[in-house]
């Protein structure tokens, strides 16, 4: 993986990889969402969702997704702002599968297992389709080319971004507490 976003001209890729590194350093430094920009996280968690979708469809991210709500409002949020709106309408069709299932259902579904429930073979189905949606709108290029467009987009080598968390790190009036909190997660 591209570290910083020096890697910012080189591809796609090394850009969202460069985005996913710095908000993953600035979470393993306990900023949280009030600190780390909108936009770096929606593609942080657009990027998520189709690691998700890709390596074991919607149930995957369904498990996988904490704070599930909120993450879902961001990967909504990035779709809409990348301009992937045919991906927008399958995910909103897949959280909606999703929410009807019963408790049987979603078992079976989590199991991958769509025998004997319309349901489950329906989103099983929409599953399906995400991979020929990426022919038609390549999330990584649309989240790449969506991240070089952000005004105020700050390019940093590894020493800068180092220092740029720390200075987010220095502004956070509850560190102790966090830190705290943290270890007793741990």
């Amino acid at each position: 993986r591209a570290h910083g976003l020096h890697a910012l001209y080189h591809g796609d890729e090394a850009v969202v990889d460069a985005n996913i590194d710095i908000v993953n350093a600035m979470y393993e430094k306990l900023l949280d969402e009030r600190e780390i920009a909108p936009n770096a996280l929606r593609s942080y968690y657009v990027d998520f969702y189709l690691a998700q979708m890709l390596d074991g469809g919607f149930a995957q991210y369904a498990l996988a997704a904490h704070e599930r709500a909120r993450v879902d409002s961001l990967v909504r949020e990035g779709l809409h702002e990348m301009g992937a709106s045919a991906h927008l309408t399958l995910f909103d069709e897949l959280a909606a599968a999703v929410a009807a299932l019963t408790v049987e259902e979603t078992e079976a579904y989590l199991d991958g297992d769509p025998e004997g429930s319309v349901a489950v073979a329906r989103l099983e189905d929409l599953d399906d389709r995400f991979e020929g949606l990426l022919e038609e709108e390549d999330l990584l290029a649309l989240n790449g080319s969506w991240l070089r467009g952000q005004e105020g987009l700050l390019a940093l080598d590894e020493d800068g971004i180092e220092d740029e968390i720390a200075r987010r790190v220095g502004l956070i009036g509850d560190l102790e507490e966090r830190r705290a909190a943290a270890d007793g997660d741990g």
